[in-house]
């Protein structure tokens, strides 16, 4: 099993401590008061309105903010893309990006991964390949969990999706706590037997050298008040 999936699976037994982003439904666009933003008719957004026959109108997909900012993501309320996935197993499907990520933040990523794989002289990716991925769970609100998949080259994309093993990995898990994106950054090499997680914070600070789950629950096991025996 692929060394990123393996680590998802393992983040989803501490979500009782620090959820992972499939327990936390990404926020509405809003307005600079924090309402939800309105339409140019005044109406707001979509979810639970209808039309004019009085069925269940479709939810529009976001455009932009307020600040004229894109989205981190383009997801519906099941955290979904507005597209078909271009493959799909029984537990995961791959969208292909352009589309589903705000460019802003395809390009920041692409900028933590390669800043990551510089320290270990690894090839730079540009953010052009890359695909979103949902790995389903049965936990909580059921909500899948994203990754954002970048490749060096259309080769390792397809070799890493298609293939049975993973030439280089450049991998970045949403993960929310209190508010604030982390991302859990996976950086590998197969060939030199690279193998790296780092845990970033929304400031593309590294915060540790392993995933964010794990980070941060054995900061709160630290920061537990020892009992009284």
């Amino acid at each position: 099993m692929r060394f990123s999936v393996v680590s998802v699976l393992l983040g989803l037994q501490c979500l009782w401590v620090a959820p992972a982003w499939a327990n936390d439904p990404p926020p509405k666009p809003a307005d600079a008061h924090g309402a939800p933003a309105k339409d140019e008719h005044g109406a707001k957004d979509a979810h639970g309105a209808k039309d004019a026959h009085g069925a269940p109108a479709k939810a529009d997909k976001p455009t932009r903010t307020f600040e004229g900012q894109e989205p981190l993501f383009y997801f519906d309320s099941k955290r979904r893309p507005y597209i078909e996935p271009f493959h799909k197993t029984e537990e995961e499907e791959y969208f292909v990006c352009r589309g589903v990520i705000g460019e802003w933040f395809r390009q920041l990523m692409a900028e933590e991964a390669n800043m990551l794989a510089a320290k270990d002289g690894l090839a730079k990716v540009t953010g052009s390949t890359c695909a979103v991925r949902l790995v389903a769970t049965h936990h909580g609100k059921k909500l899948p969990i994203v990754s954002v998949e970048l490749y060096v080259s259309s080769n390792v994309m397809r070799s890493c999706i298609l293939g049975e093993s993973c030439p280089q990995s450049r991998t970045a898990i949403m993960y929310v706590l209190d508010k604030t994106l982390y991302r859990s950054y996976f950086i590998t090499d197969h060939e030199r037997k690279i193998r790296r997680a780092y845990c970033l914070d929304n400031k593309s600070k590294i915060l540790a050298k392993e995933e964010c789950w794990h980070h941060f629950f054995d900061k709160a096991a630290k920061e537990k008040p020892k009992t009284d025996h």
